[in-house]
């Protein structure tokens, strides 16, 4: 049955390619009058012999002359987002031609009176993945092959500018695996956002409070992420007031992240409250600067990373800065926590660099970049210090590695890649390679999730974890599909090697999403 679907929905999608309507060409500008009142066309044609007579010269014409209608470079068309609530299709208000028709557009935008408008919208997600030695050989069987399905369907209505309701349901499923199920891949048929937005000084101010279930992305989402490439994404149940302008953006908000219970509703961590303020700057023309902080109690007696469970009050205050000029891109962001945690005196540092310079006059615009991650750990598991970093609710499969064996927590990473676009804005292909150690050989080495991987609290296994290699290839069928091939490999070094079972790790993985 999901094989059928998913051919009914690729099918859907290469049907919006023929869907397309051509660009629409500029009418004729009405040839300008010569002092004589003849124009210039019949001038000419005169002057050749034509055998068209000219036409006695006529009173200028009262009638406005047609605007040119919009080029088809600056024509509107659909944007589809990571965050699907987003998204703005008001431009099929517009009149005929100033914007892409699309094979989607009769279910966006649609009509109810004048001031309520009804969109609808979802996704469809497939992706194998054959993963070898994913836990270093330390499992079995070491090879496991499998299939993630995610389907997501939303609606919004919304009343002009002032009010606003977002619902959209998911169901994710795991098939064909052998090892144990990964909490970030099946949910059954849930609830997965619900929220209203509610502009609360009137809808000609950006000020608005959102209420209720809802999706959280933040910088780069270093820290903050709905994790896309799980199938099951992030959410949290909250409250949030936020602002958007030319120059500033503002967000405040209180919210508890949302438990997967994957054959009963999802429900809210009663025990974590996760608030905090993110401000960004954007009058540098360029350029942008982030400030914020992110706090969180859990009343939950967690495990800390000495070993003691108890209660967590923590804060993590930081700061982004980005930008661009010329070929070169960089992007900078520092983050510093304190607080407590089981008794134990918090004091963690996270920094990272990111940067490279795309060669645009050259072919396949090549991109060379390189980056360095850098969070603490903990130097001493005895005393009643902690000093590894908590990554929080991070994207980390962005940052370290598409493995996922390593997360920003006690690790110092450096990269280098190459991306490329054999076929310009539809294939683009790159290659990283990352090398991983510890930040403290007496703290573990952690996931993407923040679990613990490895461990030697003597300190004698070293720092090395490993040398990694990502390779992608993305295909962009169309506006509304895409497909992605790629494989990982990590060579173990000598932490992994002195502390278990060392064999290489692969992955291979191939995903097609649609969305409409």
């Amino acid at each position: 049955m999901r094989i059928v679907l998913l051919v009914v929905l690729f099918l859907c999608s290469d049907g919006a390619l023929y869907a397309q309507s051509p660009p629409t060409e500029p009418p004729t500008k009405p040839p300008p009058q010569t002092p004589t009142g003849v124009n210039k066309a019949e001038k000419s044609a005169a002057e050749r012999g034509s055998a068209q007579e000219a036409k006695p010269p006529e009173a200028p014409s009262q009638e406005t002359k047609p605007e040119p209608a919009t080029k088809p470079a600056d024509r509107k068309g659909p944007k589809y987002f990571d965050l699907r609530y987003d998204e703005d299709f008001s431009y099929l208000d517009g009149p005929e031609g100033s914007y892409e028709k699309d094979f989607f557009d009769p279910i966006k935008n649609i009509h109810l009176g004048d001031d309520w408008r009804l969109t609808l919208g979802g996704e469809f997600r497939f992706r194998m993945e054959a993963e070898t030695n994913k836990a270093f050989g330390a499992t079995e069987p070491a090879q496991d092959t499998f299939t993630l399905y995610r389907y997501l369907v939303h609606t919004e209505l919304r009343y002009r500018k002032l009010f606003r309701v977002f619902v959209q349901g998911a169901a994710m499923f795991d098939e064909d695996r052998d090892l144990a199920l990964r909490p970030i891949d099946e949910n059954r048929w849930d609830l997965h956002q619900l929220f209203f937005d509610l502009r609360v000084l009137g809808e000609d101010l950006p000020l608005t409070l959102r209420v209720g279930r809802q999706e959280l992305s933040y910088g780069n989402q270093r820290l903050v992420s709905p994790f896309e490439w799980g199938n099951i994404r992030r959410r949290f149940d909250g409250v949030k007031l936020f602002a958007k302008g030319k120059t500033w953006d503002v967000d405040l908000w209180y919210a508890k992240p949302v438990i997967v219970q994957r054959k009963q509703s999802d429900r809210l961590d009663e025990d974590v409250d996760f608030y905090g303020a993110y401000v960004t700057y954007k009058g540098i023309p360029r350029h942008g600067v982030d400030v914020y902080l992110f706090a969180i109690d859990d009343t939950g007696d967690a495990l800390n990373p000495n070993g003691k469970r108890g209660d967590r009050s923590t804060y993590s205050l930081g700061s982004r800065f980005w930008g661009k000029t010329a070929g070169f891109d960089y992007e900078t962001e520092w983050t510093g926590q304190w607080g407590h945690w089981a008794g134990h005196t918090v004091e963690a540092w996270s920094a990272a660099l990111d940067g490279g310079y795309t060669f645009e006059k050259l072919a396949w615009s090549p991109r060379l970049g390189t980056g360095f991650d850098w969070a603490s750990g903990d130097r001493n598991p005895f005393d009643r210090q902690v000093g590894t970093f908590d990554q929080l609710y991070p994207l980390g499969h962005k940052y370290f590695g598409f493995l996922d064996l390593v997360g920003r927590q006690n690790i110092t990473a450096a990269n280098v890649n190459l991306s490329a676009w054999p076929v310009p804005k539809k294939v683009k292909a790159a290659i990283w390679y990352h090398a991983f150690f510890l930040s403290h050989e007496r703290d573990a080495l952690y996931n993407a999730g923040g679990g613990v991987v490895r461990r030697d609290r003597t300190g004698l296994s070293g720092k090395e974890i490993g040398h990694e290699v990502d390779v992608t290839v993305s295909w962009k069928i169309d506006r509304h599909s895409d497909l992605l091939l790629g494989w990982s490999h990590l060579w173990d070094g000598n932490f992994i090697v002195d502390t278990g079972v060392d064999r290489d790790v692969d992955l291979f993985y191939v995903q097609y999403a649609m969305k409409f």
